[in-house]
């Protein structure tokens, strides 16, 4: 896989998912914008890649805010030359059931799980157009496929994330700019030491899993298209009714 002479931007990439499919890019020849808020962790991230090699910049905004993200992209762009590739991974969780769910939570959910996506991809998708197409990849979650008990306010903001992208996936195509939608399930965010012969390692999934994914698809021949993927560990109990 080469993605040498490819402009990619990953939003939520200051740590966990973000911050290793950053460094996937990076790894197979991709320039890297990482967006993430303000702050130590986001430099931090930056340096780590830039001191392994990459070419990475780091382009600070509050995804919620328009005019933040739409700078964001413009500096990315800069850097970059265009843009290629947008990874759509920045989100969080936090559980309740629907009648102890506080609004102020189900507004956080909504606000960066799909509204960051939405403005994100608002403002990625009209550079990729001028460059004659490119790659868009969302994270999205299980929860996105199937709703579950505690946690509907997460699911709604994914199931409305799936619809964001499939409907994307449809009037992009015509400019050459495909949209794929990972559905990951139990990643080992907090990077917890797991050993590789344990069978606790068949049921979470390390970051580098995934990124590792991302990188492959947007590393498909250009005619290719991967609409959307689920990912589980082997041993997570999740059928193929899921797919």
């Amino acid at each position: 896989m080469s993605l040498e002479g490819k402009m990619a931007l990953v939003t939520g990439a200051s740590r966990g998912l973000g911050l290793a499919t950053a460094r996937a890019l990076a790894q197979q020849g991709a320039r890297v914008a990482c967006l993430a808020r303000a702050g130590a962790e986001l430099d931090a991230a930056v340096g780590s890649l830039t001191a392994a090699g990459a070419r990475a910049i780091a382009v600070a905004a509050d995804l919620t805010r328009e005019a933040e993200v739409e700078a964001a992209v413009a500096r990315a762009v800069a850097f970059g030359g265009g843009l290629d590739i947008a990874v759509l991974n920045a989100g969080t969780w936090q559980g309740g059931s629907v009648v102890d769910t506080p609004e102020a939570t189900w507004d956080l959910l909504l606000d960066l799980n799909l509204k960051g996506a939405f403005l994100a991809l608002k403002h990625a998708a009209p550079r990729m157009i001028a460059r004659g197409g490119g790659t868009i990849v969302g994270i999205d979650s299980i929860g996105g496929l199937a709703g579950g008990g505690g946690s509907a306010a997460y699911s709604a903001s994914k199931f409305g994330l799936r619809g964001l992208l499939e409907s994307a996936a449809l009037e992009l195509r015509r400019s050459k700019v495909r949209v794929s939608i990972l559905y990951p399930h139990n990643i080992n965010s907090g990077k917890r030491p797991i050993a590789d012969d344990s069978s606790e390692r068949f049921q979470n999934l390390e970051p580098e899993d995934i990124a590792s994914l991302v990188a492959f698809i947007c590393s498909a021949p250009p005619h290719v298209a991967i609409g959307s993927a689920t990912i589980w560990p082997l041993n997570a109990g999740i059928g193929v009714s899921m797919v």
